[in-house]
Parts: C-alpha cells; sequence; structure tokens
C-alpha cells in the first residue's frame, strides 16, 4: 500500500502544478486570466492587421483605404467584447464615428488625396493610443497593471515604429 502511495505523490504534485499552470497567464509581469490573456492575444491581432494596412496606405489606391477600413470595423467589433456600454461607445468613437477617428481622418485622407505627413501621422497616433488604453481596460482594475499590460502590447505590437512608417509607401 505504501509503494502505491509514494509513486501517486509524485503525479499529484505533477497534476496540480500543471492544473495551477493552465488556469493564470502572465503578460507584462501581471497575472491575468487565461480568458483575458486570450482576449489581449486576439487584440494584438487586430491591432497588427490595422497596423499593417495603415503602413500599406496610398491615397491614390482606394484598396488600401478599403484595407483600414475593414481592419477598423474588425478591431471595433473583436476589442469591444468585454466591454463596458460607455467604453464600448468611446472605442466606437475613437475608431468610427467621432470626426478625429481613425476612419475618418483616412477617409478625409483619401477623399482628398492627402499624402501621409507628420500631422497626419500625428492625428491617427493621438487616437490609436487612446484605443490602446481602452482596450487595456477591461484585463485589469488596478492602474498600475494597466499600465504594465500597456507597455507590454505596445511594445509587442511595434505600434511606435509602425506608426511612424504610416503611409511611407507612397
Amino acid at each position: 500500500m505504501k509503494k502505491k502511495i509514494y509513486w501517486l505523490i509524485p503525479f499529484l504534485i505533477l497534476g496540480l502544478f500543471l492544473t495551477g499552470c493552465s488556469r493564470n497567464k502572465v503578460y507584462g509581469t501581471v497575472v491575468i486570466s487565461s480568458e483575458k490573456y486570450n482576449q489581449v492575444q486576439t487584440d494584438k491581432k487586430y491591432v497588427n492587421q490595422l497596423l499593417k494596412s495603415l503602413e500599406k496606405f496610398d491615397s491614390e489606391k482606394p484598396g488600401t483605404a478599403q484595407n483600414i477600413y475593414s481592419a477598423v470595423n474588425k478591431l471595433n467589433k473583436e476589442a469591444s467584447k468585454n466591454m463596458t456600454k460607455q467604453d464600448k461607445k468611446k472605442l466606437r468613437e475613437l475608431l468610427i464615428t467621432n470626426d478625429k477617428s481613425i476612419k475618418n481622418i483616412i477617409k478625409n485622407a483619401y477623399q482628398n488625396h492627402y499624402g501621409f505627413d507628420d500631422d497626419l501621422s500625428g492625428s491617427i497616433s493621438t487616437e490609436f493610443y487612446k484605443v490602446i488604453h481602452l482596450i487595456i481596460n477591461p484585463i485589469t482594475k488596478q492602474s498600475a497593471n494597466r499600465k504594465k499590460v500597456y507597455n507590454q502590447f505596445i511594445k509587442d505590437t511595434k505600434a511606435q515604429q509602425k506608426l511612424n512608417n504610416v503611409g511611407t509607401t507612397q
């Protein structure tokens, strides 16, 4: 009987260890649930799609603007899943409906055949970083942890570099 127990103890410890590892994940040195970690990964995917579309924008090619509109709509749909009604509304305004939204900035640049200059790129960057702050809100309630997650998110998506390259294909 004792031999069986001695054989079971290591497996029991290993099982408990693996169970503990699968429940929580670490992102930006913050422990978050697996569900929230998956949400961060999904948000990163759609943010990267938007950044890639922004980098390829050319005011002379309508397809590049359509790619941005599509990426904005997908990001709005996916990122707003766990948000409060207020945050969903703010996100929609920043991405789509507001006069200074990313979609309207691109629409205006396309309709008027503006090339990307520092002002236009800066306008998009300002709205983009506000969007990221909103995306991070439902991940953790503590502001210090939010800042860590935000910084890691920006680092992982290479947002600063990519936003500096917005419209450079023109």
